[in-house]
């Protein structure tokens, strides 16, 4: 038997590959993973929209509102396109240096003077934080109403509601009749959780942004209901932000102490980066 004997060395196949090589692996990783972070570093999530929760007026007050013998009467308003908003009235006395407005329009007067009305001086509650207004006026954002001359209603002279004079009643010339007076302690709702809109896609391509404003009613049980569009942005986010809404949950307001019906005002901000 023959035997063949190969002289030198054995050749090995090499099974790793070439240096050039994996150095433009790494290279190619390397640069991938930096391309990643930079990308992921200049796209940012669009940010929750923000919501704020502004108390009106208690949706009706009629149950604690009493009934005042005296007569009189008045009315006014500010030439606003809007009806007059709920709310309560001033103080009454002799003499009437400030007609009451439901619009705050300089937040920051040379000389501040109490809103009064005209007539027999009366021990009446006046709440702190409560927007004055007419007491059977409408419940929305604050407005004088379309009379004219200062005061707030449709009537004419610096008083409130639909007759003529600085007083508050169903008759004219000053002096104070019928409901008049909110009386007791009135505490705003608390919002308790709340959720979130989201973009809708069709908004977000538009690069839409803005505020939706919403008009609602929070029950004795602290449940969202009425809600209403007051302004709109429109391709979906005015429904997306009534569904947040609906979701929500706060501690009821109460009026001497019982839970009650209350209005309030929601602004959703949709903003973009």
């Amino acid at each position: 038997m023959a035997i063949q004997m190969q002289s030198g060395p054995p050749q090995v196949t090499n099974m790793f590959p070439s240096r050039k090589r994996s150095n433009l692996i790494s290279v190619l990783i390397h640069g991938a993973v930096i391309l990643m972070i930079l990308i992921a570093g200049r796209v940012k999530p669009l940010p929750h929209p923000v919501s704020h929760v502004t108390l009106v007026a208690p949706s009706d007050i009629s149950p604690w509102v009493p009934r005042l013998a005296a007569h009189g009467g008045g009315g006014g308003g500010g030439g606003d396109s809007t009806p007059a908003s709920r709310g309560q009235l001033p103080r009454v006395a002799l003499r009437q240096f400030t007609p009451p407005t439901a619009v705050i329009r300089n937040y920051n007067p040379q000389l501040a003077m109490e809103p009064t009305l005209v007539g027999t001086p009366q021990i009446v509650a006046v709440l702190p934080n409560l927007p004055y207004g007419d007491p059977n006026g409408v419940a929305g954002p604050p407005s004088n109403g379309p009379g004219k001359n200062g005061g707030i209603g449709t009537g004419d002279g610096g008083g409130v509601g639909g007759r003529k004079g600085p007083g508050y009643g169903d008759d004219d010339g000053g002096g104070i009749s019928g409901q008049a007076h909110i009386v007791g302690s009135i505490v705003a709702p608390v919002l308790l959780t709340k959720v979130d809109p989201e973009y809708t896609d069709e908004a977000r391509r538009a690069r839409v942004q803005g505020v939706v404003e919403l008009q609602i009613d929070v029950d004795s049980h602290g449940k969202p209901a009425n809600i209403r569009v007051v302004h709109g942005l429109g391709l979906g986010l005015d429904d997306r932000a009534v569904e947040a809404v609906r979701q929500w949950t706060f501690r009821p307001g109460t009026i001497n102490g019982k839970p009650a019906v209350t209005s309030a005002v929601v602004t959703v901000t949709f903003r973009l980066l």
